[in-house]
This record gives structure tokens, C-alpha cells and sequence, in this order.
């Protein structure tokens, strides 16, 4: 028997719904493949894949493991590569026809509340900064307020998961990532 990767992608967005933090559709897609390949060495050890993974350590494993590897770089970034990776971001959010707002967030950029969604703080919006040793992180655009991980790669494509990310938890069609009961 084999597991095909959208159910392994199921599986792994079932854990991620259960962790803190936000992850793009390239993180699931990522760990449904690795869970994929764990499950692959099982059956050529002669294990049955739903044996293997009966009670889902594999799945939970092939999704930390891959979430880990976008919480922070390998390497601290320079201020060219965080310049970048906010025009990228900003660009990106415009493209979701977001209204970019100021922000006291250092390295962040402001995301107006849109019409019929959630509010958050005093201003309403979010803000999404990254950092020179961190992911891409969101705030409540405010200056007193928790930080969730979004955890997507820090590249052009990433910044764009991030905007519709960003542009979903605006609508309301995300959990709300800051209500501690999600």
C-alpha cells in the first residue's frame, strides 16, 4: 500500500494546525514529501507503510523537522538581503491589494485591517517583519503585542505565500493565530 503525497499533505496541515505560527502551502508541501520518503525507507524495510506510521511520529517528525528549518537561517542575513526580502514582501502585499501602513515594528512592514475582517490593537492591521536570525514573523500592527512565526522560505516566492497568508488571517479566513484557544 502507498500513501500519496496529498494525504500526506493532509496529514501534515492536521499537525500544523495544532502548532503556533502560520505555514505556507511550500513548508506542507516540503514536509508531506519528506514524510513521503520516511514512509518509502519503511516499505523497503519491509514495513508496511500504515504499520510504519501508525501512530504518526514519521508525520509529526517530517513536519517539525522541515517548520525548524524556517524559524531561523543558517546564517544571519545582511542588511542588503533583509532590504530585499521587505521590498519583496511589500511588493508582494500590494499585489493582494493591501494597503501598506507605517508600523513602530522594527523591520516590519504595516498591513491595514481589511473591510469585514478581524481588527487587531489600537491601528487594527498587522505587521510582518524578518529579521537578520528569525523567519518571517507577524505582529498586531502595535507596539505592545505577541510575535506568531509564519514559516515559509525567506525568498521571493516566500514572500508572496507570506502576503496571502497575511491576506487570508485579514479576511478571517485564517484562525486567528493571536487567540490562544485556535
Amino acid at each position: 500500500m502507498t500513501t500519496s503525497i496529498a494525504d500526506s499533505s493532509t496529514r501534515v496541515e492536521k499537525i500544523y494546525t495544532r502548532y503556533a505560527g502560520l505555514y505556507a502551502p511550500s513548508v506542507v508541501a516540503e514536509a508531506a514529501a519528506l514524510l513521503d520518503a520516511y514512509l518509502a525507507t519503511a516499505e523497503q524495510h519491509g514495513l508496511d507503510r500504515t504499520a510504519a506510521d501508525e501512530e504518526g511520529g514519521l508525520a509529526v517528525s517530517a513536519a517539525e523537522a522541515v517548520a525548524r528549518k524556517y524559524r531561523r537561517p543558517k546564517t544571519d542575513r545582511t542588511s542588503v538581503e533583509l532590504s530585499q526580502l521587505t521590498r519583496e514582501l511589500t511588493a508582494a502585499l500590494t499585489e493582494e491589494g493591501l494597503e501598506i501602513v507605517p508600523t513602530q515594528i522594527r523591520m516590519g512592514t504595516g498591513v491595514a485591517a481589511v473591510p469585514g475582517g478581524p481588527t487587531w490593537g489600537m491601528a487594527g492591521g498587522l505587521a510582518v517583519a524578518i529579521y537578520a536570525d528569525s523567519g518571517w514573523e507577524l505582529t498586531a500592527n502595535s507596539t505592545r503585542t505577541s510575535v506568531h512565526t509564519i514559516h515559509a522560505p525567506a525568498t521571493a516566492a516566500g514572500a508572496r505565500e507570506v502576503a496571502r497568508l497575511v491576506h487570508a488571517v485579514l479576511r478571517g479566513d485564517i484562525a486567528n493565530p493571536f487567540n490562544r484557544n485556535r
